[in-house]
């Protein structure tokens, strides 16, 4: 047997290191730093109608709603070193306050003092540096049908012995709505307890009807219709709670909604406070089978609707219905031939006195139960659909109109049960262009809806039980969760952590020097080598791949596309006669 020495002189030639003497290997990759975006919403401002001659001063409004998501992506990166080698590191119920001709603004009560004694200077101290005034900008929307010209005023929120309600004799400020129903109202230090936001009728306030059967009575006792500018009721009057902001801005919308989430609110043992707010909301939200988190959004405009067939395409169902709640106020006080105050105020009682609508008229004297509100909810939807051209809308409008029926059946029959997810969405971590499925399973009482949502933005025709995603891109990643709702309540599920990443690229470039002697000290002339052969084990398998190489004048070698785990490397020389030296020192790297 002819051999030879193969003095194991690999040189390593890496594009991020060199090694001399050993068998060398780097692994070379890209990196994809986290990228983050934002997507602003809008700011809708509007001029103050300085018109009216019952309010002092001016208002306008502004409203600006943010929302992000992040995009992100990662690569592995490694290198090895061989022989001689190293495994390297791989309410109602409210009295409306007279205006008075100026607001009255809360006082700072003076520091004590030390009675003077006799000879002392009874000058006070005027280099006392003063305490810095806070202003809070209030603004956003009265929307029961829009509101022009009602009276908005902010009532500080005080204890009351062992609960908290507003103060209605101390106005902190006070505005009018502009013609689309905006409002602005700047605080001067505000206080901890929050404020009570009501807004009232007047003489002068106008609502544009939001109820395709009418809205009830206008305030000299005439019916109304669909679309109808009508003077309001005395009595008139929606709330609207603001636990005190952090910031110096604050949106807060007043509907029907809200101020029903404020008698709930009352009801509460310690009254008014940002915890039973809250609460509030996501108890009337799951009453109403609508999200918690429209409770307090601006209701969409359903008379625009009706005038343009581009108003409304891009609102998603779940907006849309609560809306359309909304509306269904008015239009009972239009069946039942009476003013809208008056069925506002039987809602409160009955949200007051047991925390929710009857199901049912029977055996019941209240004017609101859930199946009358939900029967309107749906003739409203039905009738809207007739008189918008936008298929999108019409499509929303149908859906909204079936649902609301089967509540109100089903509210009749008592028979309903709230949607509850089982199994939640899970987060995955995957490569651009792989794919993904989100699932999601949940019981309640048919028929149950989804819709998908990417960090708080609805997916377009994400409304199956199952999210399939394909194709994925960097900008594929972020949290995604499901709205899942049926006729009674309303849930949304765990954020499921998507996460995209560019594929890694796992290679290694392998170099060494030509053997010039055998094993026994003779001679190798470069004629007498036929080659080299490449060893490579891949993780989990227990044969090694061989690489041939057979020009022997080449000294380095690429591999590309290998795989994730514990790789093995090794170099051997071959001569004319297919006579094999011993292999060079096994080089090791494990890849990410």
């Amino acid at each position: 047997m002819i051999s030879y020495t193969f003095h194991r002189r690999v040189l390593l030639m890496a594009g991020c290191f060199a090694v001399a003497l050993g068998l060398a290997a780097c692994n070379e990759h890209d990196s994809n730093g986290d990228k983050s975006a934002q997507n602003s919403g809008q700011s809708n401002s509007a001029p103050v109608d300085t018109s009216s001659p019952t309010q002092n001063g001016s208002g306008s409004n502004g409203a600006t709603n943010n929302d992000s998501g992040a995009d992100s992506g990662s690569s592995d990166a490694g290198s090895t070193t061989p022989s001689t080698p190293s495994t390297p590191d791989g309410g109602g119920g409210s009295t409306n306050p007279s205006q008075p001709d100026t607001p009255t603004e809360p006082t700072t009560p003076s520091e004590p003092t030390t009675p003077s004694q006799p000879g002392d200077d009874d000058s006070s101290n005027d280099d006392a540096p003063a305490e810095p005034e806070r202003s809070l900008m209030v603004s956003g929307y009265v929307m029961k049908g829009t509101l022009k010209n009602a009276l908005v005023a902010a009532f500080p929120v005080v204890a009351k012995g062992a609960a908290n309600d507003a103060d209605y004799q101390n106005p902190a400020a006070l505005t009018l709505t502009n013609s689309d129903g905006s409002y602005e109202l700047v605080i001067k230090n505000p206080v901890a307890g929050g404020y009570l936001i009501e807004a009232t009728s007047n003489e002068s306030t106008r609502m544009t009807c939001d109820a395709t059967a009418g809205c009830g009575l206008n305030a000299s006792g005439q019916g109304t219709s669909f679309g109808d500018v009508m003077s309001l009721s005395e009595g008139f009057v929606l709330d609207s709670y603001l636990p005190l902001p952090t910031a110096d801005k604050a949106v807060l919308n007043i509907s029907a909604l809200t101020h029903l989430a404020v008698a709930l609110s009352h009801k509460s043992s310690k009254g008014l406070t940002s915890v039973s707010w809250s609460k509030a909301k996501t108890d009337l939200a799951k009453s109403l089978g609508i999200q918690a988190g429209l409770i307090d959004k601006r209701p969409v405009d359903l008379v625009a609707i009706s005038n343009s067939d581009a108003a409304g395409a891009d609102v998603g169902i779940e907006y849309m219905r609560a809306s359309v709640v909304n509306a269904a106020f008015a239009g009972l006080a239009q069946r039942q031939g009476m003013s809208i105050a008056k069925v506002m105020g039987d809602a409160v009682k009955s949200y007051t006195d047991s925390g929710e609508l009857p199901p049912s008229d029977f055996n019941t004297q209240a004017l609101v139960t859930m199946n009358v509100l939900f029967n309107e909810a749906s003739a409203i939807s039905t009738d809207l659909e007739a008189m918008t051209g936008n298929k999108s809308v019409q499509s929303l409008l149908s859906q909204i109109s079936q649902q609301s029926s089967d509540f109100a059946k089903r509210a009749a029959l008592g028979d309903s049960t709230p949607v509850k997810i089982s199994i939640q969405p899970t987060s995955a971590s995957v490569y651009v262009s792989e794919s993904v499925t989100l699932n999601v399973s949940a019981t309640g009482t048919d028929p149950i809806r989804y819709q998908w949502r990417k960090n708080g933005v609805n997916l377009p025709n994400a409304t199956q039980s199952s999210l399939a995603l394909k194709g994925l891109t960097l900008s594929s990643s972020g949290n995604y969760d499901v709205v899942v709702s049926n006729d009674v309540s309303s849930v949304t599920s765990n954020r499921a952590s998507l996460k995209v990443s560019s594929k890694p690229v796992r290679k290694v470039k392998i170099a060494w020097h030509i053997p010039t002697t055998r094993e026994n000290g003779d001679g190798l002339a470069k004629a007498e080598l036929k080659g080299f052969r490449i060893y490579h084990r891949a993780p989990d398998e227990n044969y090694e791949k061989v690489i041939q190489i057979s020009n022997p004048s080449q000294t380095s070698i690429e591999l590309s596309d290998l795989p994730a785990g514990y790789n093995t490397f090794a170099v051997t020389a071959v001569d004319v006669n297919g006579l094999e030296s011993d292999s060079s020192k096994t080089l090791s790297k494990t890849f990410k």
